[in-house]
């Protein structure tokens, strides 16, 4: 796997990571304790997720898995979005809910929006950030998390000092190593401009371009963009494939298609010479983690395809 250094936090971890905004919410216990041992047996060493992920529910079983692996990962969360408390109703119709789902995927952005309605974010308050750890510590059963990531804060949550200073203080405490913004690419930016040495943001191949210091850790998310993103990534690179223009290696290396193909091109044109050093995808089933480790490992294109493969796809994406 391929290895990542992040910065003055002393920690090394693989450069794909799991996320887990899907564990106990639209995937059940077992198949999420199936996705996290596939990945961990591959590899993968960075562990991605939040207080809201799951109902407040995702910390708790990442928590469980990683017991007697704690040492062996690094592990990030997120606060200033509070859970919405899940009733024993809901506890017992979410499995109901998750059959109804993989029949019918065009109802999860429905479903997505009453999740998050029923979630409150802007908890950036020193008092609510405090306590949003300690749950956080007792629900994945460690004494620290990696890294503390401000959860889609505006600009000017990042302007309040006593904020910064509480974080700080954390860290001094030795119960987050390191602390950062995770939001949209303009905040982002923002933060970086600010001095913040941590950042995670959507880096998927249709997704704006962060400009990045040297010495700041980046995590990427997101990279596959979605149901809807997997398919323009696919109508791309079969135009891409198509044209006579792409040397002929790289058209058959294009010809093979699939799930194993999309992911070499994507988590490599991500990654590759983007200063991004974790990519976090939520791969949920085990094929998924497969042909991600795969991609990440050994991937089928030389850089300089890679190169021409990124060029070619944002050439696709102005002019569409």
């Amino acid at each position: 796997m391929r290895r990542a250094e992040l910065g003055d936090l002393g920690a090394g971890c693989s450069a794909l990571g799991f996320g887990c905004a899907p564990v106990m919410g639209r995937v059940g216990r077992k198949a999420s304790l199936a996705a996290l041992g596939a990945a961990y047996d591959a590899g993968v060493s960075f562990f991605d997720t939040a207080r809201s992920y799951g109902y407040g529910e995702a910390e708790g079983l990442l928590g469980e898995f990683l017991q007697g692996r704690r040492e062996q990962v690094v592990v990030s969360t997120k606060f200033g979005i509070v859970p919405a408390r899940v009733s024993a109703l809901k506890r017992a119709v979410k499995p109901v809910a998750r059959a109804v789902l993989e029949v019918a995927p065009g109802l999860r952005r429905v479903v997505r929006g009453r999740l998050q309605a029923q979630s409150w974010g802007g908890q950036f308050g020193v008092a609510a950030m405090r306590e949003s750890v300690e749950a956080s510590l007792r629900a994945l059963r460690t004494e620290y998390v990696d890294l503390l990531w401000m959860h889609e804060p505006t600009l000017g949550v990042l302007e309040r000092g006593e904020l910064m200073e509480a974080l700080e203080a954390l860290v001094a405490q030795g119960k987050v190593r390191g602390f950062g913004v995770s939001g949209e690419a303009d905040v982002v930016e923002a933060a970086l401009g600010m001095g913040v040495k941590a950042v995670q943001f959507g880096c998927g191949v249709f997704a704006p371009e962060v400009r990045l210091a040297e010495g700041v850790v980046a995590v990427g998310n997101h990279p596959f963009g979605g149901a809807a993103g997997v398919v323009r990534c696919r109508e791309m690179l079969a135009a891409v494939a198509g044209d006579e223009r792409t040397p002929e290696v790289l058209r058959e290396k294009l010809r093979e298609g699939g799930d194993a193909l999309l992911a070499d091109v994507v988590l490599n044109v991500v990654a590759g010479g983007s200063g991004v050093q974790v990519v976090v995808a939520s791969m949920m089933r085990v094929e998924h983690v497969r042909a991600n480790v795969a991609a990440m490992e050994r991937s089928r294109f030389e850089a300089e395809e890679i190169g021409w493969l990124r060029a070619a796809m944002g050439d696709l994406q102005e002019g569409a």
